[in-house]
Formats: C-alpha cells, structure tokens, sequence
C-alpha cells in the first residue's frame, strides 16, 4: 500500500485482558504483514494512564519489534473528555488530557484523537450548546501549550451531538489557530450521522437529549475538509457504528477516499476496525488496500 499519507495499523485489546501477551499478539499480527505503522488505542491508552508503571515495559515491546505507534486516541468516556461541565472533577480531566498527549509523543505519535462528546452523568445535565462550548474552549486552552511542547496535533473527533458536528469543531479550530490543535474525520460516524442514510441508530435520541436535536449531515466530510490531520476508516450500514471492514457496509469509498486525498492538512489514515469481528491484520490490510490504489 504506497501514498503519500501513511496507512496506520489498529488492533485493541479484549476487555477482560491488556496483558503483555495481548500486546504482543496485536503487535506481530500486523508485523507480520508489514505494518508496523499503528495506533495506540484507546484501551491501551487507559491501561498506560491508569498503570503508569506499566509505560516501559509495554513501550519496550513495540521499539524491540519495530513498530512505532503513529498516532493515539484518547481514554474517552465519563469524566475524561473535555465537554466535561465545570461541576466536574476538571483538574483530574486536564491532567489526563495532559499526560495522554505526553504518552502519544511518547510512543512516537504525533496526532491523538479526541471525542468531542458530552457522556457527563445525569446530575450535570441538561446543558445548553454555549456551555458544552465553554468547557470545551476551556480545556484547550489549557493543554494546547502541552501538544505544542510535546509535538502532537489534538485531532477533535466528529461524533453525534451538536457539540460534535463540522460547524461546532471547526469553530474551535478557527478561535484558537493553533497549528497543534485540527480534526479526526471518522467515516463510520459520518455515515451514521448521514441525512440520506437510515436514520435510525437506536442511542441516538438519548446522545442528543440535551438539545433534542440529531445533526444529520450529507456534508460532515465536505465541511471537515480543510482542518482534517487524521482520519479513521470503517464500514457500517448508516445504522449502527459497527466499524466494520469497507464492502460490509454501504460507505461510498470512492467519493471519500476522493475527498481525503485532497485535505490539506492530513497526516495519516487510520483503520479502526472492531476487535470483535475477529479478522486478522492481513484480512483487514487486503479489504483497505483496493481504497488505495
């Protein structure tokens, strides 16, 4: 698979088991086809930040094997993203946002992903958009001195709220006009999230329970275009986020890997398939490669 932009190698861990052995298995079934370009997931990212212990030991395992993580995602989910209301626990949010960046640089990383989401519990909820904004602005200000230091772009990921649709994300990357602050354009989101698809992922009315607006879009990739630094690439029917292999969903590749082609800023593409289909590096490598050539 040649191009400019590299092509980055994904594999997670099983819920239940983040062992060394796991690591090492994900590892050598992508070296084994030649991919030693990957993504330090968000699992291994949360096991690095909960058992800091653990960061030399598990580092060791890619840089003996040759395999360099070239990008991140963050541990999202309750408490940890940066929508989180100022009620909060903010300190601890900011550290770890801080100490993720830390950890991509580390592993060699130089975009890292983030949700821009709102999973806050109930008790700090309902909140209007200009405050979900707020929290948001507030964190980046705080850790864009960090991506800088640290040489690593946080790419704002498109989700399913409002707070994470095109308009809202470039409109933090056109008030803080840093060059270590882009966009992460995940195509199996946008194809949920698409006006002309099925419409009927079951969560979504409760994600967006806030506002009770679902942001359908026909054009998040169009509107993303220009502050795009990293993409992550997986298939799904429009009606779930089932992150799939391309061919097992109905995303039109050809339009999409067209448009990418043209993003400015872009630095890498990303697979994100699930750990749950049970395919091997090789099967996932062959059903990307075809988007390629």
């Amino acid at each position: 698979m040649k191009q400019d932009v590299p092509f980055v190698g994904y594999f997670s861990l099983p819920e239940n088991d983040k062992s060394d052995s796991q690591i090492v298995k994900g590892l050598e079934d992508n070296l084994s086809c030649g991919q030693s370009l990957l993504t330090l997931s968000s699992d291994l990212m949360h096991e690095l930040l909960v058992h800091p212990e653990r960061v030399s030991s598990v580092k060791k395992l890619y840089t003996e094997r040759g395999a360099t993580c070239r990008c991140a995602h963050s541990d999202w989910g309750e408490g940890n993203e940066m929508s989180l209301p100022f009620e909060g626990d903010r300190k601890r949010m900011i550290e770890l946002t801080k100490r993720t960046l830390e950890l991509t640089a580390e592993f060699g990383g130089d975009t890292c992903a983030f949700h821009a989401e709102t999973w806050s519990n109930e008790s700090l909820r309902p909140r209007t958009l200009d405050q979900w904004r707020s929290y948001i602005d507030d964190a980046l200000e705080a850790v864009l001195p960090v991506a800088e230091r640290c040489g690593v772009i946080i790419a704002l990921e498109n989700i399913w709220t409002e707070i994470a649709s095109p308009e809202e994300l470039n409109g933090f990357v056109e008030r803080f006009k840093s060059p270590w602050l882009g966009l992460c354009f995940d195509a199996g989101h946008a194809n949920v999230m698409s006006a002309s698809g099925k419409r009927s992922c079951g969560w979504l009315p409760w994600a967006c329970r806030d506002t009770g607006v679902i942001p359908f879009d026909d054009h998040i990739l169009d509107k993303m275009l220009p502050n795009i630094v990293t993409v992550h690439l997986h298939d799904n029917a429009s009606d779930t986020d089932s992150h799939d292999i391309p061919g097992h969903g109905n995303i039109d590749w050809k339009t999409v890997m067209g448009k990418l082609k043209t993003a400015p800023r872009l630095r890498s593409y990303q697979h994100e398939v699930s750990i749950s289909f049970g395919y091997s590096a090789r099967t996932i490598l062959d059903a990307f490669k075809p988007l390629f050539e």
